[in-house]
Protein backbone atom coordinates (compact mmCIF):
# COMPACT_ATOMS: atom_id res chain seq x y z
CA UNK A 1 0.00 0.00 0.00
CA UNK A 2 2.56 2.64 0.96
CA UNK A 3 4.39 1.96 -2.30
CA UNK A 4 1.56 2.91 -4.25
CA UNK A 5 0.90 6.03 -2.18
CA UNK A 6 4.10 7.51 -3.03
CA UNK A 7 4.87 9.56 -5.51
CA UNK A 8 7.90 8.08 -8.24
CA UNK A 9 9.84 9.85 -10.73
CA UNK A 10 8.82 7.27 -12.96
CA UNK A 11 5.05 8.03 -11.87
CA UNK A 12 4.73 12.09 -10.50
CA UNK A 13 1.28 11.63 -9.95
CA UNK A 14 -1.18 9.70 -7.81
CA UNK A 15 -4.73 8.80 -7.87
CA UNK A 16 -6.72 7.60 -5.14
CA UNK A 17 -9.76 7.00 -3.86
CA UNK A 18 -11.02 7.09 -0.03
CA UNK A 19 -14.12 6.12 1.36
CA UNK A 20 -14.85 9.31 3.27
CA UNK A 21 -12.58 12.44 3.21
CA UNK A 22 -12.59 15.14 5.20
CA UNK A 23 -13.13 18.85 3.66
CA UNK A 24 -12.20 20.83 6.62
CA UNK A 25 -13.16 24.31 4.32
CA UNK A 26 -15.99 23.38 3.60
CA UNK A 27 -17.37 21.24 7.14
CA UNK A 28 -17.95 18.55 5.71
CA UNK A 29 -17.56 15.00 4.53
CA UNK A 30 -17.45 13.51 0.61
CA UNK A 31 -17.98 9.77 0.52
CA UNK A 32 -16.18 7.60 -1.99
CA UNK A 33 -13.76 10.72 -2.59
CA UNK A 34 -11.02 10.94 -5.28
CA UNK A 35 -7.97 12.65 -4.62
CA UNK A 36 -5.13 13.38 -6.86
CA UNK A 37 -2.01 14.62 -6.05
CA UNK A 38 2.07 14.93 -7.19
CA UNK A 39 4.82 16.06 -4.77
CA UNK A 40 4.41 19.54 -4.80
CA UNK A 41 0.71 20.09 -4.61
CA UNK A 42 -2.99 18.59 -4.36
CA UNK A 43 -4.20 18.72 -8.09
CA UNK A 44 -8.22 17.49 -7.52
CA UNK A 45 -10.40 16.54 -5.11
CA UNK A 46 -14.01 15.80 -5.28
CA UNK A 47 -16.78 13.18 -5.06
CA UNK A 48 -16.52 12.83 -8.92
CA UNK A 49 -14.02 11.11 -10.92
CA UNK A 50 -11.56 13.90 -12.61
CA UNK A 51 -10.90 14.20 -15.98
CA UNK A 52 -8.51 12.37 -18.06
CA UNK A 53 -6.52 15.71 -18.57
CA UNK A 54 -6.09 15.80 -15.31
CA UNK A 55 -4.84 12.66 -14.29
CA UNK A 56 -2.65 12.59 -16.99
CA UNK A 57 -4.30 9.99 -19.22
CA UNK A 58 -4.97 7.23 -16.55
CA UNK A 59 -8.32 5.17 -16.56
CA UNK A 60 -8.21 4.21 -13.05
CA UNK A 61 -7.02 4.93 -9.68
CA UNK A 62 -3.58 4.40 -8.46
CA UNK A 63 -5.51 3.23 -5.03
CA UNK A 64 -9.04 2.61 -3.97
CA UNK A 65 -9.32 2.78 -0.26
CA UNK A 66 -12.77 1.98 0.70
CA UNK A 67 -12.57 1.49 4.42
CA UNK A 68 -10.03 4.62 5.05
CA UNK A 69 -10.55 8.43 5.92
CA UNK A 70 -8.50 10.51 4.27
CA UNK A 71 -7.88 13.92 6.13
CA UNK A 72 -5.77 16.97 6.08
CA UNK A 73 -2.46 17.00 8.27
CA UNK A 74 -2.65 18.11 11.75
CA UNK A 75 -1.61 22.06 12.77
CA UNK A 76 -0.46 22.20 16.39
CA UNK A 77 -1.94 25.82 17.42
CA UNK A 78 0.11 26.30 20.79
CA UNK A 79 3.47 24.96 21.23
CA UNK A 80 7.02 26.12 22.54
CA UNK A 81 9.40 23.45 20.09
CA UNK A 82 12.58 24.00 21.77
CA UNK A 83 11.17 22.55 25.05
CA UNK A 84 11.36 18.92 25.99
CA UNK A 85 7.97 18.51 27.45
CA UNK A 86 7.62 15.08 28.70
CA UNK A 87 10.02 15.32 31.43
CA UNK A 88 8.42 16.04 34.76
CA UNK A 89 11.20 16.55 36.74
CA UNK A 90 11.80 20.29 37.38
CA UNK A 91 15.40 19.97 37.58
CA UNK A 92 16.27 18.18 34.21
CA UNK A 93 14.06 20.62 32.21
CA UNK A 94 16.10 23.46 33.82
CA UNK A 95 19.36 21.79 33.37
CA UNK A 96 18.26 20.73 29.64
CA UNK A 97 17.32 24.66 29.13
CA UNK A 98 20.82 24.96 29.75
CA UNK A 99 22.80 23.53 26.80
CA UNK A 100 23.91 25.95 24.10
CA UNK A 101 21.72 26.92 21.57
CA UNK A 102 22.92 25.20 19.06
CA UNK A 103 21.92 21.89 20.91
CA UNK A 104 18.73 23.11 21.65
CA UNK A 105 18.11 24.03 17.89
CA UNK A 106 19.39 20.59 16.97
CA UNK A 107 16.94 18.52 19.31
CA UNK A 108 14.38 20.62 18.14
CA UNK A 109 14.85 19.86 14.32
CA UNK A 110 14.76 15.98 15.37
CA UNK A 111 11.22 16.66 17.17
CA UNK A 112 9.95 18.76 14.09
CA UNK A 113 10.93 16.01 11.57
CA UNK A 114 9.71 13.00 13.87
CA UNK A 115 6.19 15.12 14.32
CA UNK A 116 5.95 15.46 10.46
CA UNK A 117 6.05 11.64 9.84
CA UNK A 118 3.39 11.16 12.78
CA UNK A 119 0.74 13.50 10.96
CA UNK A 120 1.48 17.32 12.92
CA UNK A 121 2.25 18.89 9.76
CA UNK A 122 2.61 22.45 11.59
CA UNK A 123 2.99 23.89 14.22
CA UNK A 124 2.47 27.50 15.31
CA UNK A 125 5.37 28.52 18.08
CA UNK A 126 5.44 30.05 21.15
CA UNK A 127 8.60 31.78 21.65
CA UNK A 128 11.92 31.17 22.71
CA UNK A 129 14.93 33.70 23.22
CA UNK A 130 17.42 31.08 21.67
CA UNK A 131 16.42 31.83 18.37
CA UNK A 132 15.39 28.46 17.77
CA UNK A 133 11.91 28.73 16.56
CA UNK A 134 13.10 31.40 14.14
CA UNK A 135 16.03 29.03 12.61
CA UNK A 136 13.31 26.25 12.18
CA UNK A 137 10.73 28.80 10.28
CA UNK A 138 13.16 30.12 8.37
CA UNK A 139 14.15 26.02 7.27
CA UNK A 140 11.14 25.01 7.34
CA UNK A 141 9.96 27.45 4.44
CA UNK A 142 13.06 26.83 2.16
CA UNK A 143 13.98 25.48 -1.30
CA UNK A 144 16.59 23.16 1.29
CA UNK A 145 14.20 21.93 4.08
CA UNK A 146 14.89 18.80 5.12
CA UNK A 147 12.33 15.55 4.02
CA UNK A 148 9.59 15.54 6.47
CA UNK A 149 9.91 18.73 8.04
CA UNK A 150 6.95 20.23 9.55
CA UNK A 151 6.23 23.65 9.29
CA UNK A 152 6.84 26.43 12.04
CA UNK A 153 5.86 30.06 12.37
CA UNK A 154 7.60 31.73 15.38
CA UNK A 155 7.53 34.97 17.11
CA UNK A 156 11.22 34.56 18.31
CA UNK A 157 11.15 35.83 21.59
CA UNK A 158 7.31 36.67 23.32
CA UNK A 159 7.81 39.85 25.07
CA UNK A 160 7.15 40.40 28.61
CA UNK A 161 8.15 42.58 31.52
CA UNK A 162 11.57 42.67 32.79
CA UNK A 163 11.20 41.15 36.09
CA UNK A 164 7.90 38.88 35.38
CA UNK A 165 7.42 35.92 34.08
CA UNK A 166 7.87 34.91 30.68
CA UNK A 167 11.79 34.72 30.71
CA UNK A 168 12.69 31.49 29.95
CA UNK A 169 10.87 31.56 26.62
CA UNK A 170 11.18 35.71 25.72
CA UNK A 171 12.82 38.73 26.32
CA UNK A 172 11.97 41.91 28.03
CA UNK A 173 10.61 45.11 26.70
CA UNK A 174 12.37 47.39 27.98
CA UNK A 175 15.53 46.03 26.36
CA UNK A 176 13.99 48.25 23.50
CA UNK A 177 13.11 52.14 23.78
CA UNK A 178 9.04 51.91 23.19
CA UNK A 179 6.28 48.89 22.06
CA UNK A 180 6.81 50.27 18.67
CA UNK A 181 10.21 49.53 18.00
CA UNK A 182 10.21 46.46 20.11
CA UNK A 183 8.15 44.84 17.91
CA UNK A 184 9.75 45.81 14.66
CA UNK A 185 13.27 44.16 16.07
CA UNK A 186 10.66 40.99 15.97
CA UNK A 187 10.26 41.45 12.42
CA UNK A 188 13.81 42.58 11.61
CA UNK A 189 14.73 38.79 13.12
CA UNK A 190 12.02 36.96 11.06
CA UNK A 191 9.02 36.74 13.25
CA UNK A 192 5.95 34.73 11.73
CA UNK A 193 3.15 36.59 14.64
CA UNK A 194 4.04 38.66 17.40
CA UNK A 195 3.61 36.77 21.16
CA UNK A 196 2.99 39.01 24.31
CA UNK A 197 2.90 38.19 27.89
CA UNK A 198 0.05 40.25 29.80
CA UNK A 199 0.01 38.14 32.82
CA UNK A 200 1.99 35.39 34.81
CA UNK A 201 0.83 31.62 35.22
CA UNK A 202 -2.16 30.40 37.43
CA UNK A 203 -0.78 30.03 41.58
CA UNK A 204 -2.00 26.07 41.89
CA UNK A 205 -1.91 26.89 45.73
CA UNK A 206 -4.54 29.43 45.98
CA UNK A 207 -6.18 28.70 42.70
CA UNK A 208 -5.80 31.41 40.82
CA UNK A 209 -3.58 34.01 39.24
CA UNK A 210 -2.58 36.64 42.10
CA UNK A 211 -0.21 38.84 40.41
CA UNK A 212 -0.74 42.30 38.75
CA UNK A 213 -1.31 41.98 35.10
CA UNK A 214 2.23 42.56 33.13
CA UNK A 215 0.97 45.40 30.46
CA UNK A 216 -1.98 48.01 30.58
CA UNK A 217 -4.89 48.23 28.01
CA UNK A 218 -3.40 50.30 26.56
CA UNK A 219 -0.17 49.14 26.20
CA UNK A 220 -1.95 46.03 24.25
CA UNK A 221 -3.93 48.52 22.08
CA UNK A 222 -0.32 49.52 21.09
CA UNK A 223 1.08 46.51 20.51
CA UNK A 224 -1.77 45.36 18.02
CA UNK A 225 -1.38 48.73 16.30
CA UNK A 226 2.42 47.65 16.14
CA UNK A 227 1.74 44.32 14.68
CA UNK A 228 -1.20 45.39 12.16
CA UNK A 229 1.25 47.32 10.38
CA UNK A 230 3.74 44.84 9.76
CA UNK A 231 0.64 42.49 8.80
CA UNK A 232 1.16 40.34 12.06
CA UNK A 233 -1.16 38.98 14.10
CA UNK A 234 -0.86 39.47 18.11
CA UNK A 235 -1.12 36.15 20.39
CA UNK A 236 -1.37 36.60 23.70
CA UNK A 237 -0.81 34.31 26.28
CA UNK A 238 -3.58 35.47 29.54
CA UNK A 239 -5.35 33.86 32.79
CA UNK A 240 -6.77 35.60 35.33
CA UNK A 241 -9.91 37.77 35.24
CA UNK A 242 -8.62 40.82 35.52
CA UNK A 243 -5.91 40.29 32.32
CA UNK A 244 -8.15 38.04 30.77
CA UNK A 245 -9.57 41.17 30.13
CA UNK A 246 -6.85 43.23 29.41
CA UNK A 247 -5.69 41.33 26.64
CA UNK A 248 -9.66 41.07 25.09
CA UNK A 249 -9.94 45.07 25.58
CA UNK A 250 -6.30 45.66 24.33
CA UNK A 251 -7.33 43.84 20.65
CA UNK A 252 -5.53 40.34 21.05
CA UNK A 253 -5.42 38.22 17.37
CA UNK A 254 -5.56 35.11 19.88
CA UNK A 255 -6.07 34.50 23.40
CA UNK A 256 -3.75 31.38 25.06
CA UNK A 257 -4.57 29.48 28.01
CA UNK A 258 -7.63 31.71 29.06
CA UNK A 259 -8.14 30.26 32.60
CA UNK A 260 -10.99 31.97 34.48
CA UNK A 261 -12.57 33.57 31.59
CA UNK A 262 -15.77 34.98 32.37
CA UNK A 263 -19.27 34.23 29.97
CA UNK A 264 -19.29 38.03 29.71
CA UNK A 265 -15.60 37.99 28.19
CA UNK A 266 -16.31 35.21 25.86
CA UNK A 267 -19.49 37.20 24.52
CA UNK A 268 -16.69 40.51 23.91
CA UNK A 269 -14.78 38.05 22.12
CA UNK A 270 -16.95 36.50 20.11
CA UNK A 271 -17.99 40.01 19.10
CA UNK A 272 -14.59 41.59 18.73
CA UNK A 273 -13.63 38.31 16.88
CA UNK A 274 -10.78 37.10 19.09
CA UNK A 275 -9.64 33.44 19.17
CA UNK A 276 -9.59 31.14 21.92
CA UNK A 277 -6.62 28.32 22.52
CA UNK A 278 -8.10 26.55 26.16
CA UNK A 279 -4.83 24.47 26.20
CA UNK A 280 -6.60 22.43 28.93
CA UNK A 281 -3.16 19.67 28.55
CA UNK A 282 -0.72 21.85 31.01
CA UNK A 283 -3.32 21.40 33.90
CA UNK A 284 -4.70 18.08 33.23
CA UNK A 285 -0.85 17.23 32.66
CA UNK A 286 -0.44 18.24 36.32
CA UNK A 287 -3.75 16.37 37.78
CA UNK A 288 -2.24 13.26 36.13
CA UNK A 289 1.08 13.30 37.37
CA UNK A 290 0.17 14.72 40.92
CA UNK A 291 1.78 12.37 43.01
CA UNK A 292 5.22 13.00 41.13
CA UNK A 293 4.62 16.68 41.31
CA UNK A 294 3.80 16.49 44.49
CA UNK A 295 0.11 17.45 44.56
CA UNK A 296 -2.61 17.01 47.28
CA UNK A 297 -5.30 18.42 49.49
CA UNK A 298 -6.47 21.45 48.58
CA UNK A 299 -3.62 22.55 45.62
CA UNK A 300 -5.04 19.20 43.85
CA UNK A 301 -8.45 20.36 44.63
CA UNK A 302 -8.22 23.49 43.08
CA UNK A 303 -6.06 22.11 39.93
CA UNK A 304 -9.46 19.65 39.24
CA UNK A 305 -11.57 23.10 39.92
CA UNK A 306 -9.94 25.09 37.65
CA UNK A 307 -10.39 22.35 34.59
CA UNK A 308 -14.37 21.76 35.18
CA UNK A 309 -14.79 25.48 35.25
CA UNK A 310 -12.43 25.81 31.94
CA UNK A 311 -14.54 23.05 30.21
CA UNK A 312 -18.08 24.50 31.07
CA UNK A 313 -16.24 28.30 29.65
CA UNK A 314 -15.40 26.08 26.60
CA UNK A 315 -19.03 24.88 26.23
CA UNK A 316 -20.12 28.48 26.89
CA UNK A 317 -17.90 29.53 23.92
CA UNK A 318 -18.83 26.84 21.63
CA UNK A 319 -22.50 28.09 22.15
CA UNK A 320 -21.95 31.77 22.08
CA UNK A 321 -19.84 31.07 18.14
CA UNK A 322 -16.28 31.90 19.95
CA UNK A 323 -13.60 30.53 17.17
CA UNK A 324 -12.46 27.83 19.51
CA UNK A 325 -9.04 26.74 18.07
CA UNK A 326 -6.88 23.27 18.90
CA UNK A 327 -3.17 24.02 20.56
CA UNK A 328 -1.99 22.32 23.51
CA UNK A 329 1.07 24.33 24.70
CA UNK A 330 3.49 21.21 23.77
CA UNK A 331 6.50 21.48 25.77
CA UNK A 332 5.19 22.74 28.81
CA UNK A 333 5.76 20.26 31.85
CA UNK A 334 3.91 17.15 31.06
CA UNK A 335 2.68 17.41 27.54
CA UNK A 336 4.80 15.91 24.93
CA UNK A 337 4.89 17.39 21.67
CA UNK A 338 2.73 15.17 19.61
CA UNK A 339 1.00 13.24 22.00
CA UNK A 340 -0.12 17.07 23.64
CA UNK A 341 -1.92 17.91 20.49
CA UNK A 342 -4.14 14.57 20.63
CA UNK A 343 -4.76 14.76 24.55
CA UNK A 344 -5.83 18.01 24.07
CA UNK A 345 -8.25 17.18 20.90
CA UNK A 346 -9.63 14.67 23.61
CA UNK A 347 -10.13 16.54 26.53
CA UNK A 348 -12.05 19.01 23.92
CA UNK A 349 -13.67 16.16 22.93
CA UNK A 350 -14.73 14.90 27.06
CA UNK A 351 -15.83 19.35 27.18
CA UNK A 352 -18.56 18.71 24.57
CA UNK A 353 -16.87 19.99 21.37
CA UNK A 354 -17.82 17.86 18.41
CA UNK A 355 -15.81 16.00 17.18
CA UNK A 356 -16.10 16.82 14.01
CA UNK A 357 -15.55 20.51 15.23
CA UNK A 358 -12.06 19.26 16.89
CA UNK A 359 -11.20 18.33 13.41
CA UNK A 360 -11.64 21.10 11.37
CA UNK A 361 -10.61 23.19 14.11
CA UNK A 362 -7.17 21.42 14.12
CA UNK A 363 -6.71 21.38 10.40
CA UNK A 364 -8.28 24.06 8.54
CA UNK A 365 -9.46 26.46 11.45
CA UNK A 366 -5.82 26.51 12.82
CA UNK A 367 -4.15 26.88 9.07
CA UNK A 368 -6.76 30.11 8.32
CA UNK A 369 -6.21 31.61 11.86
CA UNK A 370 -2.46 31.05 12.56
CA UNK A 371 -0.25 30.32 9.95
CA UNK A 372 -0.28 33.34 7.44
CA UNK A 373 -2.19 31.22 4.91
CA UNK A 374 0.38 29.19 4.12
CA UNK A 375 -1.13 25.90 1.93
CA UNK A 376 -1.51 23.09 4.92
CA UNK A 377 -4.28 22.17 6.82
CA UNK A 378 -6.68 21.41 3.92
CA UNK A 379 -7.45 18.88 1.26
CA UNK A 380 -8.00 21.11 -1.42
CA UNK A 381 -6.07 22.25 -4.95
CA UNK A 382 -3.08 23.90 -4.64
CA UNK A 383 -2.27 23.20 -0.28
CA UNK A 384 0.20 20.58 -0.09
CA UNK A 385 0.04 17.20 -0.10
CA UNK A 386 0.58 16.45 3.47
CA UNK A 387 -2.60 14.38 4.68
CA UNK A 388 -3.40 11.27 7.03
CA UNK A 389 -5.30 8.12 5.46
CA UNK A 390 -6.63 5.82 8.63
CA UNK A 391 -8.82 3.15 8.83
CA UNK A 392 -9.94 3.97 12.48
CA UNK A 393 -12.40 6.32 11.72
CA UNK A 394 -11.52 9.62 13.32
CA UNK A 395 -15.46 11.45 13.15
CA UNK A 396 -16.36 8.49 15.39
CA UNK A 397 -13.98 9.93 18.09
CA UNK A 398 -10.48 11.84 18.27
CA UNK A 399 -8.73 9.12 19.98
CA UNK A 400 -8.80 6.75 16.91
CA UNK A 401 -6.08 9.46 15.80
CA UNK A 402 -3.94 8.09 18.22
CA UNK A 403 -4.21 4.29 16.64
CA UNK A 404 -2.21 3.17 13.34
CA UNK A 405 -2.43 5.67 10.38
CA UNK A 406 -0.20 6.41 7.06
CA UNK A 407 1.08 9.56 7.02
CA UNK A 408 1.55 11.41 3.43
CA UNK A 409 3.89 14.03 3.34
CA UNK A 410 5.20 15.98 -0.46
CA UNK A 411 5.24 12.46 -1.85
CA UNK A 412 6.00 10.43 0.81
CA UNK A 413 4.49 7.58 2.27
CA UNK A 414 5.03 5.76 5.57
CA UNK A 415 3.08 4.43 8.47
CA UNK A 416 3.30 6.15 12.14
CA UNK A 417 3.46 2.57 13.28
CA UNK A 418 7.17 1.79 14.61
CA UNK A 419 8.04 5.49 14.88
CA UNK A 420 10.38 6.26 17.99
CA UNK A 421 9.05 8.91 19.89
CA UNK A 422 12.68 10.08 20.56
CA UNK A 423 13.19 13.16 22.22
CA UNK A 424 9.63 14.50 21.64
Amino acid sequence: MLSSLAITDADPLRWIVAGQLLDAKNRRVLQNAHLVYTRERIVYVGAEAPSAAVVNGKKTPDLALPDYTAMPGLIEGHSHVFLEGAELDIERRTAYLKQDSQTLYQRAENRVRTLARLGIIAMRDGGDNERVGLRLSRLSASKNRPPYMANVFSPGAAIHRRGRYGSFFGKPLEDHPDIESCVQARVSEGADHIKIVPTGIINFAKGAVVAKPQFSVEEIQQFKRAACAHGKHLMAHASGELGVDYAIDGGVDTLEHGFFITDGQLAKMRDRAISWLPTLTPVQAQVDNAEVMGWEGQTLDNLKRILENHARSIQEALALGVNVLVGSDAGSCGVAHGTGLLREMELLEAAGMSTADILYQATYGNHRALTNQHPVGSLEETFKPRFLLTKNNPLETVKNLALERVVLFDGAAESNAGIGLGDL
